[in-house]
Parts: C-alpha cells; structure tokens; sequence
C-alpha cells in the first residue's frame, strides 16, 4: 500500500499546483490576441495608409489655400478692379454660399460610393477655380461671384469625405494622429495663402499669383489620381500584411486570416446603404456636432474680428496684425502634429481610454480657448494679447485629436454623412458668430462679447464632457 500512496501523492500536489484550466486559458489568449494585434500594428506601422493620410493632408491644403487665397490678394484686386464694399463682401461669402449646400449629400456619397472620385471633384474644382479667378473678375462682378460660388460648391463635401476615408483605413489606436495630420493641412494651406498669397502678390501681381497657385495645385491633383484609394482592398499598394492588420484591427471587413481576396469579397455589398436618419437622434452623435458649430463659433469670431480688434483698440497697423495672425496659424499646426502621437499613445498603452481621450482634448480646449479670449481683456498690449490668443488657438488645436477624431469613433459606415451634417451647422454657427459678435460689440463693447465666447466654449465642454461616446454606433445589418 505504501508504494502506492507515494505513487499517489505526487499526482495530488500536480493537480493542486496545477491553475484553473480554464480561467488560465483564458488569459493567455486574451493576451496572446491583443500582443499579436499591437505586434502586427508595429510590423506595418509605416504601411500604405500612412500614405493615404498624406494624400488627405495635400488634399485639405489644396482646398485651404484655394479658399482663402482671395482674401489675401483683395487689396491688390481692388487697386484695379471696381468693387464696392458690398460687393467685396458678398465675393468674400460666395464660396461659404455653394460650400453649406453639399456638405451632407457629398459625405452621404463618399460613404456609399467612397470618398477617392469625390475628393478629386473637389480639388480640381478649387486648382480649375484659381486659374480662371483672374479672368472671371476681369469681366466683373457676377462671373467673379459665379466662380467662387461653384469653388465651394465642389469643396463642401471635402471634410466628411476625408472622414469617410480615414475610418476605412485607420485602426482606432492611430486614428488621433491621423486625423491630426490630415488637419493640419489646412492650417498649412492657410498659412501658404495668408502669408505667401500677399507676398507673391506684390512682387508678381494678383493675376500670375492665382496661376502659381492653381497650376501646383492641379499638379498634386495628379498624384491623388495615381496614388489614392477609397478603401484597402481598391488599393494596389497595400501589402498583404498590411491588409492583414486592417483585418485584425476591424478597420476592413473580413474573415481569417484577412488576404485580400478575403477582404474584397467580405466587403463586396457592405457599403452603406440609406440616409442614416435614425442615428442623429443619438446623444453622442448630437454631443460632436454640437461640439463641432460651438468650435466654429470660436474660430470665425476670431478670424473676423480679431484683426479689427487690433487696429481698433490696439492700434496695431494691419500688416503687424496680419504677422500676429500668421503665428496664431502656426502654433495651430505646431500643436495638432505635437499632441496627436502623444493622444495614440496614451490609448495604445491603456493608460487611457478612447473616450477619455475625446473628453479630455475637446473639454480642455473649449475651456482653454475661452481662458486664452478672456484674458486679452486684461491688458492693452499687442505683445501680450497675441501672448493670450496663442494660448486660446494652442487649445483648440486639440480638437483635432478630439471631437473631429470622434466623428471616426461612432461610425464607420456613416462617418461621410454625420461629419457632413456637423460640418453644415458648423458652417452656419461660423457665419452667426461674426455678425452676432458686431451686435455685441457695437451694444456692451469687446470685453462682453470675450465673455460671451468663453460662455459658449463652456456649453460646447458641457456637452461633449457627458454625452460624447466612443461607441460604434451603426446599426446591425441582418444577413440574408
């Protein structure tokens, strides 16, 4: 009996020692899974949809700079060219005008056709439009107004559209630097119109200056030809490993190991299909396009009045103003490429959630921003109000990483047609904000109307802070 017992003993402590089978399984595979996910997301970190955010980066600048570009050269025009205030003004909005008409059709299309033949409409529209300005506005007012109005009638659908293509190519952990990215090309395309648009001007004229502009433009719209794709599986580029790791991501639909073949037949009939109406009845899908018209009422407060703020109470001459306005510009791209790898790597290591993530860039910026406007009421100095300006405009530039990041966070299907409906009520609180800031202004003075844009920003961090989500929110598709 004895041997028997000694042979017994140490098939006891084996089982004794021995961890839950089950729970231990568990856990290894669970970590096994997210090590292998994060592994194969390093393996192809520099991968073909780093390109496509380059593209959209060119693509935004593009449009930026071609938008804007009459701004910057008006003063030279009307040297030569009749126009009265009002016709300035009106020329000035007629681009906004054609923009707010096809933000949501064209975001609606991106995300039901892909965004590739959509976003080339629009940056040829823009190169096409600033090569015929000089000619338009030569004839007179109306073929000048016409131009512009069709400029940003092609351009509306340009933002949702970016944002349709991002979520069909970016994994979540990498989607702050890549939304960053693609922003910051329109901070660089207004930097290029603001500050070189009135130098060229100057030295070769209005009419050479448009040509310059629209010539190079037309020739990145050429690349985007060649180069970009709506999606993965459409792309030549991309490596099967690559395609791989969008697969285990969930950013391509796909079953297995996630070839491209796989991938092309999983999301053949996936596209999106009806208007999502359902969905904008949703707090989280109020919460960003709330948060996106309180930003604008923001920005195009400070982009209409702030000049006339400096030469009126400072008593600043335009050009210097012009150069503070030019560093406002500048820390707005310095921030948004500074903060959007530091925001992936907070969610990449857990340290963060994605929500939180949200929450805390969008939340801080809205609240900073109308610190940084409330403080130019403290002093007199153009040093010191520039000072306090590029702390309001180093705050918002974490929106980019924020509520604009979250349009990619509650859709993949819809993203086109939720960022186009934000995008329009952002394009109509931007052209409230400057005429209710005159109102202001001219009743309580600027110290009111600083004040009422802190209460604004305040309500925007409200509101994102408790209703934001980081949650898929497309509705489930019954299989047939």
């Amino acid at each position: 009996m004895a041997p028997k017992e000694e042979a017994a003993a140490p098939q006891k402590r084996t089982r004794a020692e021995s961890p839950k089978p089950k729970a231990a399984a568990a856990a290894s595979s669970k970590a096994g899974e997210s090590e292998k996910k994060d592994s194969e997301t390093e393996k192809v970190a520099g991968g073909f949809r780093w390109k496509i955010c380059y593209l959209l980066f060119g693509c935004r600048l593009v449009c930026q700079v071609n938008r804007i570009l009459l701004g910057s050269l008006l003063p030279e025009i009307r040297k030569e060219v009749s126009l009265s205030e009002s016709q300035a003004g009106q020329l000035l909005s007629a681009f906004a005008s054609g923009y707010m008409l096809t933000q949501i059709l064209g975001g609606w299309l991106a995300d039901k056709l892909g965004g590739k033949w959509i976003l080339q409409l629009a940056i040829c529209a823009v190169s096409l439009g600033s090569l015929v300005a000089p000619f338009a506005i030569d004839i007179g007012f109306w073929p000048g107004y016409i131009t512009y109005f069709a400029m940003g009638l092609m351009e509306g659908p340009s933002f949702p559209t970016s944002g349709s293509m991002l979520s069909k190519w970016i994994p979540a952990k990498e989607r702050s630097r890549a939304a960053s990215l693609a922003d910051t090309g329109g901070s660089i395309g207004g930097l290029l119109a603001l500050g070189g648009g009135s130098v060229l001007s100057s030295l070769i004229g209005w009419r050479p200056t448009f040509f310059l502009y629209g010539l190079v433009s037309s020739g990145f719209c050429v690349a985007w030809l060649v180069l970009s794709a709506s999606r993965p599986s459409e792309s030549a580029y991309v490596s099967e490993e690559e395609m791989k790791m969008l697969v285990a991501e969930g950013v391509v639909d796909g079953p297995g190991k996630g070839s491209r073949e796989q991938a092309e037949k999983a999301g053949a009939g996936k596209k999106a299909g009806g208007f999502p109406v359902a969905m904008f009845l949703q707090w989280p899908v109020i919460a960003v396009c709330f948060a996106h018209s309180v930003f604008n009422f923001g920005r195009y407060f400070l982009y209409g009045w702030i000049p006339t703020f400096y030469k009126q109470v400072l008593g600043v001459p335009a050009v210097t103003a012009g150069f503070y306005m030019t560093l406002l510009q500048v820390a707005d791209a310095f921030v948004k490429l500074l903060v959007a790898p530091f925001a992936d790597s907070l969610v990449s290591s857990g340290k963060l959630s994605i929500l939180g993530l949200r929450r805390l860039l969008s939340c801080s910026g809205f609240i900073g921003f109308g610190i940084g406007l409330c403080l130019c009421c403290l002093t007199s100095s153009p040093l010191l109000v520039t000072a306090a300006l590029i702390v309001a405009k180093s705050f918002a530039s974490c929106h980019a990483a924020g509520f604009k990041t979250n349009y990619l966070d509650i859709s993949k299907k819809h993203t086109g047609s939720i960022s186009g409906v934000g995008n329009t009520f952002a394009t109509l609180s931007s052209t409230v904000a400057p005429l209710l800031a005159g109102s202001i202004i001219e009743w309580s003075g600027w110290n009111a109307m600083f004040f009422t844009c802190f209460l604004v920003n305040l309500s925007g961090a409200l509101v994102f802070g408790f209703f934001s989500s980081a949650t898929n929110l497309d509705p489930v598709e019954k299989e047939d």
